[in-house]
């Protein structure tokens, strides 16, 4: 296993990122330079605790995938159920979708449903969004006019340009960073929800279809108060996918 980083590496790291900004100063001890150096040190030592947050993520969603309850990890570490649910599921919550997919979390997705969640956390990068947000899942969904999703929004007669200008607002600035956003809160929900959908239809997979449902079935996002804005609420998504999916099924 690789040796983690050291102080002198990190102090390396930092003289490489504030080397820059010194113009080729002779006057490095300057209280500017000195000043420029902690706000370095502090942004490194955020990146490290966030990679360390979603290493131990990383394992925390591999154990519950492989059936691990909270008790389990719990008692393993010698505190309770309660506890070790307090003290890890927030760092589920900083997993990437390539994070998720290596923990065997999203076992289920089909493969257009995966493409359709990387061009979510494209939009979501573009966007200068922090976090991958059901508004960017719904986007990427328009992206791709074969799913069952947007056949069913196609037969509720929706405008899908209309609807994708209303989603396309930017939060931010486009992020430039090497790391993907990670799935924030609400987006993770949305693929519980979606989960829930198809297991209801007696599917065993997500599929696009399983998303639009999730989507509709959280009124407080504004991804669902998008499409409630143009008349598709849960009951009405239900029922076109519903339509979809019979039509798919009599043309296999």
């Amino acid at each position: 296993m690789p040796e983690l980083p050291d102080l002198p590496s990190l102090i390396a790291e930092l003289d490489a990122r504030t080397a820059a900004g010194d113009g080729g100063s002779d006057n490095d001890t300057g209280t500017d330079t000195d000043l420029d150096r902690l706000a370095a040190a502090e942004q490194i030592a955020d990146e490290l605790s966030a990679l360390g947050a979603r290493l131990v993520g990383y394992y925390v969603e591999q154990a519950r995938t492989r059936g691990n309850s909270w008790a389990d990890i719990g008692n393993h570490l010698g505190i309770s159920r309660q506890a070790a649910q307090q003290r890890y599921a927030p760092a589920r919550f900083q997993l990437t979708l390539s994070d998720l997919l290596g923990t065997g979390g999203l076992s289920r997705v089909t493969e257009r449903t995966r493409a359709t969640l990387l061009r979510a956390e494209q939009h979501a990068g573009r966007l200068g969004s922090a976090t991958v947000e059901p508004r960017h899942v719904l986007l990427a969904m328009l992206d791709d006019h074969a799913t069952l999703a947007t056949q069913a929004l196609d037969l509720l007669k929706v405008d899908t340009a209309d609807l994708r200008a209303a989603l396309d607002t930017p939060h931010g600035t486009a992020s430039s960073r090497s790391v993907a956003p990670p799935l924030g809160t609400p987006a993770r929900r949305l693929l519980e929800t979606a989960l829930a959908q198809a297991l209801k239809l007696n599917h065993n997979y997500v599929g696009t279809e399983h998303l639009l449902l999730a989507v509709a079935h959280t009124p407080n996002e504004p991804a669902a108060q998008a499409l409630a804005d143009r008349g598709v609420g849960y009951e009405q998504a239900r029922e076109a996918v519903h339509a979809v999916i019979d039509e798919y099924l009599r043309r296999r």
